[in-house]
């Protein structure tokens, strides 16, 4: 019987620290109306993702299709950028914010790229590494709202000036980091 009141209390008091913690200064609403617009942001995401995919290559449309989804995915990013992030993700506006700026400039490359005559392949391969650099920033912000803070963003308060930027730099290399399922 003891044991199952140190169970219950146990719990009860997991699940107020976890409270807490998720919803720090901010209010539950808040809270609930981020959760909400970010949820819309993945499932836009993932539309896009479907959509791009399934482009048939041979279209002579494809390009014009390609390019009007980016723009869209990058207007979504924008927008979720936007967003006011309630106390509790930390880092979750830089990343956003970063992540929408990589994908801007990502899409200006694609335009570029495919509307130059001849096209440019290398503006498409500077397009494809600010595309990664979006969606590494965009699967840390999934990591941070489940709860996982990555490893590759802590910040440490003893590091030098010098140590933080080419920490920043080594992040801003770094390959796009799989969602999990």
């Amino acid at each position: 019987m003891l044991s199952k009141v140190k169970s219950i209390v146990c719990t009860l008091l997991f699940f107020c620290i976890l409270s807490l913690t998720l919803t720090g200064c901010g209010t539950d609403t808040e809270i609930e109306k981020y959760k909400a617009n970010m949820n819309q942001f993945f499932e836009n995401i993932k539309i896009f993702d479907s959509s791009i995919n399934a482009i048939d290559p041979n279209s002579e449309t494809a390009t014009s299709e390609l390019l009007a989804l980016l723009d869209s995915m990058n207007t979504s990013f924008s927008q979720m950028a936007s967003l006011d992030v309630p106390d509790g993700f930390p880092g979750v506006a830089d990343l956003a914010d970063e992540a929408s700026e990589y994908m801007s400039e990502a899409v200006s490359y694609y335009h570029q790229a495919y509307e130059s005559d001849p096209y440019d392949a290398a503006l498409e391969e500077v397009a494809r590494q600010n595309y990664e650099r979006a969606n590494v920033r965009f699967q840390y912000i999934v990591s941070i709202l489940h709860g996982d803070i990555p490893e590759e963003i802590y910040t440490y308060e003893d590091d030098s000036p010098e140590e933080t930027e080419a920490m920043q730099e080594d992040i801003g290399s770094m390959e796009e980091i799989p969602a999990s399922e």
